[in-house]
C-alpha cells in the first residue's frame, strides 16, 4: 500500500511541478504579448523589423502594415506578404465607416486591427495568449 501512496505522491509532485512551469511559461508569453502590443500602440512610427511579426518568418519580401489602416493612423507592424494581405482582407470586411478618412471612430478602428493581428498571430503561430487577447479586445467591441 505504501508504494501506492508514493507513486500517487510522485504524479501528482509532477502535475504540480508541470502546473508551475506552464504558469512560469505563460507570465513569460503574457509579458511578451504585452510588450508587443504595447509597442504598436504607444510607437506609431516604429522601425521596421527583420522578421514578420505576425508568423515570425525571415524569409521573402517584409512590406509594413497599418493597424488601424493608412487612412486613420500610423501604427504599423512588420508582416510577410502572406501575412499582409491576410490583414487587408480582413481589414476590407471591416465597417464602410472605415472608408472615410474623416471617420471618428478611429480607436475603434485600431482596435479591431489588434483583434485582427492577435488572431492571425494565433493561428500562425499556435501561443494562447494572442487568442485570448482577441477574444477579450472582441468581447462588446462596437464601431461606434
Amino acid at each position: 500500500m505504501n508504494t501506492h501512496i508514493s507513486k500517487s505522491s510522485k504524479i501528482y509532485d509532477s502535475i504540480f511541478k508541470a502546473k508551475e512551469i506552464l504558469d512560469i511559461l505563460l507570465d513569460i508569453e503574457y509579458k511578451d504579448a504585452l510588450g508587443w502590443i504595447k509597442d504598436i500602440v504607444e510607437n506609431p512610427k516604429r522601425n521596421k523589423m527583420n522578421k514578420c511579426e505576425i508568423c515570425e518568418h525571415s524569409d521573402g519580401k517584409l512590406e509594413l502594415h497599418h493597424v488601424r489602416g493608412i487612412k486613420h493612423g500610423n501604427e504599423t507592424i512588420t508582416t510577410c506578404q502572406e501575412c499582409h494581405k491576410i490583414l487587408t482582407y480582413k481589414q476590407n470586411s471591416w465597417d464602410s465607416s472605415w472608408l472615410d478618412p474623416n471617420a471618428v471612430n478611429k480607436d475603434a478602428f485600431l482596435i479591431r486591427g489588434l483583434i485582427d493581428i492577435c488572431e492571425l498571430k494565433y493561428e500562425k503561430t499556435g501561443k494562447e495568449i494572442y487568442k485570448l487577447i482577441a477574444e477579450e479586445l472582441t468581447r462588446g467591441f462596437s464601431y461606434d
